[in-house]
């Protein structure tokens, strides 16, 4: 009537052993995935620091370029402007390698430049584009570029 109980348990001894394996393999998997999303998040946050760091290094070059073309001596009209604009190269270098040297961020000088606007166009309508292109690297695997643009009417003499 009753049951030989040694040899139910030594039967069960299999099954305890595929489940003890299951279970190892199923936490492995879920450490290696959450892992995996750690290492996610890392480059994501890399690539964001990266990109604010180039956007501000780029507006930034725009500030400096339009502290260039507005001087507070200087004139407004669009003639002088378009000739302040022709004279930004030089100086535009030295500037973007002040702003990255000063700034202590792993990025390469920016490059400022300035842009008349085509000819045919009314003397209402004329424009100065300035343009920043900043890349910031971490020096390894990730390399970002970001470019801001500001455009620029003289003010007109009434």
């Amino acid at each position: 009537m009753y049951r030989n109980q040694s040899s139910s348990i030594s039967s069960q001894r299999g099954n305890v052993y595929i489940i003890a394996i299951f279970v190892i393999v199923v936490l492995g998997m879920l450490a290696l995935n959450l892992t995996r999303i750690s290492w996610s998040n890392q480059d994501t946050l890399t690539r964001e620091v990266l990109g604010s760091q180039a956007s501000l290094l780029a507006q930034s070059g725009n500030e400096w370029a339009l502290t260039h073309l507005f001087p507070l001596d200087g004139e407004d009209d669009f003639n002088s402007l378009s000739a302040r604009c022709g004279t930004l190269g030089t100086s535009a270098n030295d500037a973007g390698a002040a702003l990255v040297g000063n700034s202590g961020i792993p990025c390469i000088a920016p490059t400022i430049a300035c842009e008349t606007s085509p000819s045919g166009i009314p003397d209402e309508l004329r424009y100065l584009k300035v343009s920043t292109q900043a890349t910031c690297s971490d020096g390894s695997v990730f390399e970002v570029e970001r470019e801001e643009t500001v455009w620029v009417r003289g003010i007109k003499d009434e």
